[in-house]
């Protein structure tokens, strides 16, 4: 069966959560996708998980550590389907999500990239192995504005579908980009097909990032290492600051003050808003 969707999923050492992924893609109630698992250099027990999946559609690159960029790219260049979604390995599909961008697809045929909501919940492990949630926020279902994306304000990664030929022609992830590389993904997609791009104002994914002791931070914003973060700032204000209509300096240019560890005990029962 010919796949209609190439879904990359890049992981590193996330064995402990990397299955419930894998498995939001097996129950999808669209069949028709193959899953490219790229394992950035993994030294956990993540090939041997990976062992345990018989699905025919699952097949798995292995890779030395090189970001989620670069293993982005790898998927991209050997995908079979005409359409690429993306799942990082500690969040999840609804399993309508292939099938209401199909129907999207077929909605809206001339277009070139679709996007819907995702709900969102930060935890924080402890050292003594506890999780607690520290922040969660229920979808909100406004389309991205131009003025918003140069804000910094984008869509997540594992939200989108798009064409693969696009996705290859504006040259793929950004392997240098370590830090809204998927900011930088979509921003030069809608640059370059402005009006061929769609909202779908359903909530599809949950969405998931560990901060604290233990985080593990391949496409989260950590917070744990101050020098990293503020690099990929830095490389992004040299890459968009000087676009006359880039509005977010003020965002990429942070002291280490303004970016304060988030942690656990603050938030110990942190609604969802």
């Amino acid at each position: 069966m010919q796949p209609l969707f190439s879904v990359i999923l890049p992981t590193y050492n996330r064995a402990y959560v990397l299955w419930k992924a894998i498995q939001s893609v097996i129950a999808q109630s669209e069949p028709r996708w193959e899953l490219i698992v790229v394992n950035d250099g993994s030294t956990d027990c993540t090939l041997r998980l990976l062992e345990e999946f018989r699905d025919p559609r699952l097949r798995v690159i292995t890779t030395a550590n090189r970001g989620p960029s670069v293993a982005r790219n790898q998927g991209l260049v050997v995908a079979a389907a005409p359409y690429v979604a993306y799942l990082d390995s500690d969040n999840v599909w609804h399993r309508e999500f292939l099938a209401v961008m199909l129907e999207s697809i077929q909605r809206q045929p001339q277009a070139i990239c679709w996007y819907c909501n995702a709900n969102t919940t930060f935890w924080e492990r402890t050292k003594e192995g506890e999780w607690h949630v520290i922040w969660r926020k229920s979808a909100q279902g406004e389309p991205k504005t131009r003025e918003a994306l140069w804000r910094l304000s984008g869509v997540d990664t594992n939200c989108m579908v798009h064409r693969c030929a696009a996705g290859l022609a504006i040259g793929g992830w950004d392997e240098q980009c370590r830090w809204l590389e998927d900011w930088d993904f979509f921003l030069r997609i809608f640059l370059r097909y402005p009006d061929q791009v769609v909202h779908i104002p359903y909530t599809l994914v949950e969405y998931r990032q560990v901060h604290g002791t233990g985080a593990d931070g391949i496409c989260a914003e950590a917070r744990e290492d101050f020098a990293q973060e503020q690099a990929g700032r830095a490389y992004l204000l040299a890459k968009w600051g000087t676009h006359p209509e880039f509005a977010a300096t003020d965002k990429l240019t942070k002291t280490q003050a303004d970016l304060p560890l988030l942690r656990a005990s603050p938030f110990p029962h942190a609604p969802v808003t």
